[in-house]
């Protein structure tokens, strides 16, 4: 029970402080004036990422030592990236999503296997059923087709809108489609695939998040 709630309240806890922090992020970008802590928001997700990549790095010593000349950078050009923190934010939303698009895309090639598809064996093994093998690959086409669009979106917005309107986009929409994609996807699993082969949907986010090395390129 203890625990429950504990689980409970963390997850209310990250909730709310990511909403936080999207919203602060916004209005931050959306004003289009030179900001630090603009700067800041932009800079630290992308920075707190390469530390926890630097610290699990099998040379932790030569990676914390690129990290610390990256961070020292960053504090020598400060007054730059406080006035120019909105490209920081828009370089950053859309290059990952031309990096998922490329990823996802490259998976269906073929003689590949589906990033989604390696996703199942990671929560069912190697060997799948054919309509879980169907499936993941049309759910993988699926991630494809969404990100190519932020992509898109993203671009255009940023180049011919207004920037307001881009973070409306980036720091508000993003979090929100992405977890609609989730939810959508997942209501088309109960439906399409049988009791016996699904998997629920925190099992396929803990899937996502821990997935290694890719299996061998045969689909099954």
């Amino acid at each position: 029970m203890i625990a429950a709630s504990w689980r409970r309240g963390r997850f209310l806890a990250l909730a709310l402080g990511g909403g936080a922090y999207v919203l602060l992020a916004h209005l931050l970008t959306a004003r289009e004036q030179p900001s630090s802590l603009g700067a800041l928001i932009a800079l630290l997700p992308i920075t707190l990422v390469a530390l926890a990549m630097a610290w699990r790095s099998p040379s932790r010593r030569l990676a914390l030592a690129l990290w610390t000349t990256w961070a020292l950078g960053l504090a020598l050009a400060w007054p730059l990236l406080e006035s120019r923190f909105v490209w920081i934010s828009f370089l950053q939303h859309l290059g990952i999503f031309l990096l998922l698009t490329i990823g996802f895309a490259r998976s269906l090639a073929a003689g590949e296997v589906p990033i989604v598809t390696r996703f199942a064996h990671a929560v069912h093994g190697p060997r799948l059923a054919p309509e879980v093998v169907r499936y993941t690959r049309g759910v993988t086409l699926a991630w494809t087709l969404f990100f190519a669009a932020m992509s898109v979106a993203s671009a255009t917005l940023f180049g011919y809108g207004s920037v307001a309107s881009w973070s409306v986009l980036a720091n508000l929409l993003t979090p929100l489609l992405v977890g609609l994609m989730f939810a959508i996807e997942f209501a088309v699993r109960l439906t399409v695939l049988p009791d016996t082969v699904r998997t629920g949907l925190v099992d396929s986010i803990r899937a996502c998040m821990s997935t290694g090395p890719r299996p061998d390129r045969t689909g099954t």
